[in-house]
């Protein structure tokens, strides 16, 4: 467990310092986990709708440029919005996400 809270700077301490919620936590995080190591991508068909991606300006495992590669799905539009934080960016700019979500809603 440590070595996962090193890497994704995600786990708040919260559910840390209590094991009745890590109790709760790891199940999902084992899900997380299997998920990205057995899914393989597969191409298919282009999708005719724009892609709105999002990343964390300090994020060491996913950068602007692997957000990017989503515009190879679309015929559609692709624009990407960089916000301060890192792989869990969604945590520290949960006001500033929602804004941008709902922009390219009614855009």
């Amino acid at each position: 467990m440590e070595m996962i809270v090193k890497r994704y700077h995600g786990i708040p301490e919260a559910i840390l310092a209590e094991p009745e919620l890590m109790q709760i936590f790891l199940p999902i995080l084992r899900a997380d986990f299997t998920l990205l190591e057995t899914y393989r991508w597969q191409p298919g068909e282009l999708l005719n709708q724009p892609i709105t991606a999002f990343g964390g300006l300090q994020d060491r495992l996913l950068t602007r440029d692997d957000l990017c590669a989503w515009k190879e799905l679309t015929r559609g539009s692709f624009s990407i919005h960089m916000l301060q934080g890192g792989h869990f960016f969604l945590q520290e700019n949960q006001a500033a996400l929602v804004r941008l979500v709902a922009q390219q809603l009614i855009t």
